[in-house]
């Protein structure tokens, strides 16, 4: 628990410094190998170490602890497993993590344990469900034997009705024949006194007892013709009968006696003739493919119109082959095909869809598209191939009695067992929920320590290991102030693992290029995630994300400008803000990046509705919050143009008056002034851009840069674009309409600035009096001209030059006086070959040092003394020792890259001033989309005449208005406002001083991973 607090309190009350980048020590920790677990995992839980790979070149197989790791991964996949199992039963996974066991060090028996028991849930749920499955597998067989036992039942029950059309030779009168409508198939108990397994009985009339006649069987006769290929199942299955024993003087030829009418009355009925013959229903059959099988509606009558007797017709008694079976509905035109090619026509075939219940699935069965097929074959030989054939097409199937009473008595069978396999998948699936129910209620605590031991092992296959002294060396970047926080976790460490032997940490002194580490809060996140994004800043450089909280969101109001939208926006943000911890658990991957924003999207509402406020625009439309600084003539007449009259000695007090947007000409002054203000803008925040570069020279100890880079730049850009905005500001503050006491004009009209900037570079030291501001302007733009000219070859030669000079001075002194004299020479020099080269061979020396530990109980002692000053004097020496060769310094690098920095600094100050235009232009267009949809929707319903439907009107005007707004205004103008204040920031702002060259600083922590779990 000590760990718990002091891990959750560790980041509280540290002040935020977004200028620059913490200061970062780089540190050396010797552990004993017996108490690394026990080190790492309060390292982690500390969240303030960058551990450095000491094992680069080595593959992961040769690292030292990847047997532990693979042994995680296979708990892991266990766990995996577990989720799978439990999302399939919709089990809710407790979010509770034991901290008693998660956020501490974990010896190697508590490890067991927990393995022990994840290994014993793993394998009595995979029996479960693996028997679950077998069940299942067995109860969707019993399910489709159900339903091809009672569809073959249907199908030979049509057979026997039309044996009986067929021995009276009358045809029916109609093709639509139906069967009587079943109930749902299953659960289906067909008994031996239903219909549908009955045998057909017939009574021609009542006749005394043994006056009877009886249908007999017939063989066929040899020279009778067999059936004719595609005959229908009649001619197939009583082709023995034969047609003449059906005439007169046959036993089945009714006597037409006082019976007369009862016979004749059952015989209309049953060949569908009489009033009460069949009624319309639907089949649920399809047709035969072969022949013609009508079907008949006959329950009712055939029991109720007819008397029993020991006269019937059986199937049984016809001599003929089938097979029965279950097949793919996709697969059944195939093998229809298929048996008819392969058997030449010698088969008739019958076939249904198969309805499943809901009780069918209630097991997790998959409902498939299947059918039950019944095919007939005069021989055996046939019967075997029509087997094979479906089989091999993935039929199954299943072995159905002719019989009534036998098929009846499977029925039951099948019934029985159902009932005893439900029974057992029920009490199968409460065992598997019992299961899954303790693993979820220990499911988040596993997940988070085993990701937490990967980690950690993974951590230390990044350490040194010295097999002989049983001792881990471990190399890191760890923030400066947190130096303390580090040795007070190695403290507690020793003290959990109850060793004697502690871990020992020392700061050492390297030239290798720290990491970037910034603080940030979740205010500030957002917006350095913008700077990160184009690139992380280099150790130690001035920041740019600290600005970009104030200048990103002002750069955005000024293109998306307007009270109204601001409002909206700020709402929207509003409730994301005050809703963030609710919020924050949704996922989706449009939402979160949305989410991360809410502080950035706050800003940028609110600088909008400020913005909006100046520009007096509210949903295109300007409001009177002031009384206006403008007259409109009562007396004038509406066809002509009038020209409003302004109140003397009354300006506006804030933003722009509203008189301007009732103008006829407020589209032409609002687009000179938001031009001229794009213009003003832009070269204060790039002049601000390149003063930053004196902190990062200052920070690095170039003065060089300072000197002969700033200078030039700064004074080059006032030159041309500083006097620009200097003409500005002189030109508003100038009332170029003023009259004297004559009511003449005191001065020309006002002049072109664009005319004055090109004539300044075109005729230099004249300027033409309809552009003349002031007097002397001439003298002073041949001034500004020259001083830019200058300022070219002091920013292309000054600094390759004096490298050159110094470079040379170092060979002279010779290398022994390097480290002692000419390190302030060489901190002029760029960081480019000379300290890169230096940055790789410390390193490499340093990953490749070895270190002498005579015992475990010496470790607290190895750095002390000498020993410890010899080490940092070895690794502080590098420089000297690697040395600075000739081949390091190349002047036509060095030139070349300053030529090419000087034109493109030139080029740059007029591109990226032009692109400061944009504030103008997204403003523009903002506020025309917004006028244009007024006008189109809301203006014309109020300008309608008063009547009971205006309301209406209004009400359909406003809801097309408002979701327009939200969707082009709100969505898609704040996307391109965005785009163009983010462009801003990267090309015109950050290239003026920023590099981002910078990798950022990860150290090894947990917190995700809890916050994750």
């Amino acid at each position: 628990m000590d760990s718990l607090f002091r891990r959750n309190n560790s980041q509280v009350e540290r002040p935020n410094s977004m200028f620059r980048s913490e200061r970062m020590s780089f540190i050396r920790i010797f552990i004993p190998l017996e108490i690394s677990r026990f080190v790492v995992t309060e390292l982690g839980e500390a969240g303030i170490v960058q551990f450095k790979d000491l094992n680069e070149k080595a593959t992961g197989f040769q690292r030292t602890f990847t047997p532990e790791i693979r042994r995680f991964e296979d708990i892991e996949r266990k766990l995996n497993y577990f989720h799978s199992e439990i999302a399939k039963e919709a089990i809710p996974i407790s979010a509770e993590v034991d901290s008693t066991f998660a956020y501490r060090p974990r010896g190697p028996q508590e490890l067991e344990e927990m393995e022990e028991v994840i290994f014993e849930y793993d394998t009595r749920l995979r029996k479960l469900t693996q028997t679950y499955s077998e069940l299942s597998s067995r109860w969707m067989e019993l399910v489709l034997n159900g339903l091809a036992l009672y569809e073959v039942s249907m199908i030979f029950q049509k057979i026997r009705l039309q044996c009986i059309v067929y021995l009276f030779g009358t045809p029916p009168p109609n093709n639509s024949f139906s069967l009587l409508k079943i109930p749902p198939p299953l659960p289906l108990e067909l008994r031996p006194n239903s219909f549908f397994l009955q045998t057909a009985t017939w009574s021609l009339h009542k006749r005394p007892i043994g006056k009877s006649k009886r249908v007999t069987h017939h063989q066929i006769s040899p020279t009778r013709n067999p059936p004719a290929r595609g005959s229908s199942p009649t001619d197939v299955l009583l082709s023995d009968f034969s047609r003449s024993d059906i005439t007169s003087g046959h036993p089945l030829q009714p006597d037409l006696d006082d019976h007369e009418g009862e016979t004749l009355l059952g015989s209309r009925m049953v060949l569908g003739h009489g009033s009460n013959a069949l009624r319309d229903s639907e089949s649920s059959h399809r047709r035969s493919s072969i022949g013609s099988l009508e079907d008949i509606e006959t329950d009712n009558m055939i029991s109720n119109s007819f008397e029993r007797t020991t006269t019937v017709i059986e199937v049984d008694d016809i001599n003929v082959r089938y097979v029965a079976g279950v097949v793919k509905t996709s697969r059944l035109v195939t093998l229809e095909k298929v048996l008819w090619r392969s058997l030449r026509g010698n088969m008739y075939m019958e076939y249904a869809d198969l309805a499943f219940s809901d009780e069918d699935l209630l097991f997790g069965a998959e409902a498939q598209s299947m059918s039950v097929f019944l095919v007939f074959a005069p021989s055996e030989a046939l019967q075997t191939r029509i087997s094979k054939i479906s089989q091999s097409f993935g039929a199954t199937l299943y072995d159905i009695s002719k019989n009534s009473a036998q098929r009846a008595a499977d029925m039951d069978e099948i019934s029985m067992r159902k009932s005893d396999m439900l029974m057992i998948l029920s009490n199968s699936k409460e065992a598997i929920k019992s299961e899954l129910l303790g693993v979820a209620s220990k499911l988040s605590t596993w997940d988070l320590v085993v990701h937490k031991e990967k980690a950690i092992y993974n951590a230390m296959n990044m350490f040194n290991f010295d097999e002989g002294r049983l001792c881990l060396i471990a190399d890191g970047w760890c923030p400066s102030q947190n130096l303390e926080e580090v040795r007070t976790a190695l403290r507690m460490a020793t003290s959990q693992s109850g060793s004697t032997t502690s871990a020992v940490v020392d700061e050492l002194s390297t030239t290798l290029e720290p990491p970037t580490y910034i603080k940030t809060n979740k205010f500030t996140l957002g917006f350095q995630n913008l700077i990160d994004s184009y690139g992380i800043p280099k150790y130690g450089e001035v920041n740019p994300g600290l600005f970009t909280v104030v200048t990103f969101p002002f750069l955005f109001a000024l293109m998306f400008g307007d009270f109204g939208h601001g409002i909206i926006m700020t709402i929207a943000a509003l409730f994301l803000v005050l809703r963030e911890r609710s919020l924050s658990r949704v996922k989706g991957e449009e939402f979160s990046m949305l989410f991360s924003g809410r502080y950035l999207l706050l800003m940028m509402g609110i600088y909008s509705t400020i913005v909006g406020l100046i520009y007096n625009d509210t949903f295109s439309r300007a409001m009177h919050i002031f009384s206006p600084g403008w007259t409109w003539p009562s007396d004038s007449n509406r066809t002509e143009p009038v020209t409003a009259i302004q109140k003397k000695g009354y300006i506006y007090p804030f933003g722009i008056d509203p008189t301007w947007h009732h103008s006829d000409n407020a589209l032409l002054f609002l687009n000179s002034y938001k031009m001229k203000l794009s213009i003003l803008i832009g070269v204060v925040h790039m002049i601000f851009g390149m003063i930053l570069q004196v902190f990062n020279a200052r920070h690095f100890h170039k003065s060089i840069n300072i000197k002969h880079i700033f200078l030039p730049q700064v004074i080059f850009f006032l030159s041309i674009f500083g006097y620009l905005c200097f003409a500005i500001v002189y030109k508003w503050s100038i009332d170029w309409y003023a009259l004297d006491s004559n009511g003449k004009h005191i001065r020309n009209s006002p002049p072109s600035l664009l005319n004055m900037l090109i004539y300044m570079f075109l005729n230099p030291g004249s300027v033409n009096p309809k552009d003349k501001l002031f007097p002397g302007q001439g003298g002073l733009q041949l001034i500004l001209l020259l001083l830019a000219i200058a300022c070219i070859p002091w920013m292309l030669l000054a600094k390759p030059l004096i490298l050159k000079k110094e470079h040379n001075k170092i060979l002279a002194e010779g290398y022994a006086h390097i480290n002692s004299t000419t390190t302030g020479r060489l901190s002029i020099a760029s960081e480019d070959s000379m300290d890169r080269s230096v940055h790789r061979r410390s390193a490499s020396s340093m990953d490749n040092s070895s270190f002498s530990i005579d015992s475990r109980d010496s470790i607290s002692g190895f750095l002390n003394g000498a020993d410890r000053r010899s080490s940092a004097d070895s690794i502080g020496s590098t420089f000297s020792q690697t040395g600075v060769k000739q081949d390091d310094f190349d002047f036509s690098d060095i030139l070349i890259n300053s030529i090419i920095h000087t034109i493109e600094f030139c080029l740059s100050g007029i591109s990226h001033t032009a692109s400061y235009l944009r504030l103008w232009a997204l403003s523009l267009a903002h506020a025309q989309l917004s006028q244009v949809l007024w006008q189109m929707t809301l203006q014309p319903v109020f300008l309608l005449e008063d009547s009971k439907v205006k309301p209406l009107f209004i009400a359909f005007a406003f809801l097309m208005w408002f979701f327009l707004t939200i969707g082009i205004l709100l969505i898609m103008e704040s996307l391109s406002a965005f785009l163009h204040a983010l462009r801003l920031h990267w090309v015109e702002f950050n290239s003026k001083f920023y590099e981002g060259s910078g990798y950022k600083f990860e150290p090894f922590a947990f917190r995700d991973k809890s916050e994750t779990f």
